[in-house]
């Protein structure tokens, strides 16, 4: 029986479970936190698709009654209570999901990554995997791996995003996900917050500041963007997904005519952070400075890459992700406008590894879980035994 490691017990890593189960491979999935983790950073944010869209039908059954309505849109808290707790508790998955375990280093057993690059025998060797445990350290052997980690690095938000000067000593000060804003909310109303970024979790942040600002009349907003748009957040014409439309749609009226309460920058990269005792001083493009009591920023996220140093592997130049599905997907404007890419598109340079999920992205925001499990699906009959072929 092949033995299938998954890094990660998000979305993509339990249905990769389920589904390398049923294909009669020897699963275990690794979990540096807990199930769901980065949907758990989401605090009380929608998913912009519906249940149904989230999650492959034979999956969704495992869950029987307890599943959520097809057409409801989940908070990232409830996907991680009502749907991944319980998809990792389920029998068919006993024993299988290890939480608290991270992975620090993988390879193949006995190789470095520049012996046997690209050779076939370097194929048969098995992949061993050094996990960081409450325990001490674990080893783990499999004879394929998807990394299914997703891309939760918050990306910097100096020019050209490289670290502003001061992000070093001071970035930890920053809020880098809506979770963190959210808990962080019930102190802020009357203060001086400084918003970068113009992509959907920025867009989702100003709505939930509006709503601050509307119960505290103290509350001052700055937005800081780096395109010129007078309406900065990217829309999709006669977009499908109503949540999306009307998150964009009402972050973009705000930045078109701001109240008095919003203060929007464009063209604006913030350069250099420090403190001045407990405000935040912000020096941004063209040598203006402010200074404010908070700063959240979403300037996008990245995968994390440091524990792949011993695999031949072929990133993509762009995403960090899979570089020839990064290739197939160039074109790709909206995440549900994805062509049909080749199963050769999801190889990573090393037999046998592969990015699933979000991970196979990287940096790019066209992700969509719904086109996430028909690659999974791909690459796992490549692994085991053909769906179809198992049961029949």
């Amino acid at each position: 029986m092949k033995r299938l490691l998954v890094i990660g017990a998000g979305p993509a890593g339990l249905v990769a479970a389920v589904e390398g189960r049923a294909r009669g491979l020897d699963v275990t999935v690794v979990e540096r936190d807990r199930v769901g983790a980065a949907l758990a950073r989401w605090g009380r944010t929608r998913f912009f698709t519906p249940f149904e869209m989230n999650l492959p039908p034979r999956v969704r059954d495992l869950l029987g009654r307890t599943a959520p309505r097809a057409d409801r849109l989940l908070l990232g808290t409830e996907m991680v209570e009502e749907v991944l707790e319980p998809l990792a508790a389920h029998p068919d998955l006993a024993g299988c999901v290890r939480v608290g375990r991270r992975v620090v280093a993988i390879g193949r057993a006995g190789l470095t990554r520049s012996e046997l690059a690209g050779h076939p025998l370097r194929a048969e060797r098995p992949f061993r995997a050094v996990l960081s445990t409450p325990a001490g350290e674990e080893i783990v052997e499999a004879d394929a791996v998807l990394d299914a980690s997703g891309a939760g690095v918050p990306a910097r938000f100096g020019p050209g995003g490289l670290p502003a000067v001061g992000e070093f000593e001071h970035g930890s000060a920053v809020l880098r996900h809506l979770g963190e804003l959210e808990a962080a909310l019930p102190g802020l109303g009357g203060r001086r917050i400084l918003v970068i970024g113009h992509g959907h979790s920025a867009a989702t942040a100003i709505l939930r500041l509006a709503d601050l600002a509307s119960e505290n009349g103290g509350t001052r907003v700055t937005w800081a963007v780096r395109c010129s748009h007078r309406r900065p957040c990217a829309d999709v014409a006669c977009d499908p997904l109503p949540e999306r439309h009307r998150t964009v749609s009402a972050a973009n009226d705000f930045a078109d005519s701001p109240p008095p309460w919003l203060t929007v920058e464009r063209r604006t990269t913030v350069e250099e952070i420090g403190r001045d005792g407990k405000e935040l001083v912000l020096g941004l493009t063209g040598g203006r400075r402010i200074q404010v009591d908070a700063v959240a920023a979403f300037t996008g996220y990245r995968p994390d890459s440091s524990f792949l140093a011993e695999l031949a592997l072929e990133p993509g130049p762009a995403s960090e992700g899979t570089a020839r599905l990064e290739r197939a997907l160039s074109k790709v404007t909206d995440c549900l406008t994805v062509p049909q890419v080749a199963p050769t598109d999801f190889e990573t340079g090393e037999p046998g590894f592969f990015f699933a999920g979000a991970r196979s992205y990287g940096r790019s925001r066209n992700f969509l879980l719904r086109t996430g499990f028909a690659h999974l699906s791909t690459m796992l009959d490549g692994i085991g035994v053909p769906l179809q072929a198992a049961h029949s």
